[in-house]
C-alpha cells in the first residue's frame, strides 16, 4: 500500500472483537506512478461542495477558475461574523478543513 496511497498512523485503538490493539492509519492522498502525492481538494456540507482536482484543469480553463475562487473568497470574507443561520453545519476546532496550497 505505500506505493499506492500517502498515510500516517494514529494512535492505537482497541476494537471490539479483536485480542489486540489496532493501529489505525489516515490516508492523506493517493501517490500518483512517480510516487508523488497527488493534490485532491474536497469539501462537501451545507453552502459548500468542492471538488478540485489541478491535474484534470484544462490550461485554457486555469483563469476562469483562479476567478471564480477568488470572487467566492471575496464573497466569504465581505460576509464578516454574520450569524450563521440555525442548522447551518459549522467547522469546529477538530475539523480539519481540506488543505489548500498554491495562489490563486
Amino acid at each position: 500500500m505505500r506505493d499506492i496511497v500517502a498515510a500516517r498512523a494514529l494512535p492505537q485503538i482497541s476494537v471490539k472483537g479483536v485480542s489486540r490493539t489496532v493501529v489505525p492509519y489516515v490516508v492523506e492522498g493517493v501517490l500518483d506512478e512517480a510516487g508523488r502525492k497527488i493534490e485532491i481538494f474536497s469539501e462537501h456540507m451545507t453552502g459548500l461542495d468542492f471538488y478540485l482536482d489541478p491535474r484534470a484543469i484544462d490550461a485554457t480553463a486555469l483563469e476562469r477558475i483562479r476567478a471564480t475562487l477568488r470572487n467566492a473568497i471575496a464573497a466569504l470574507e465581505t460576509r464578516g461574523g454574520e450569524d450563521v443561520p440555525a442548522g447551518v453545519a459549522h467547522l469546529d476546532q477538530k475539523s480539519s478543513p481540506s488543505k489548500v496550497s498554491g495562489s490563486l
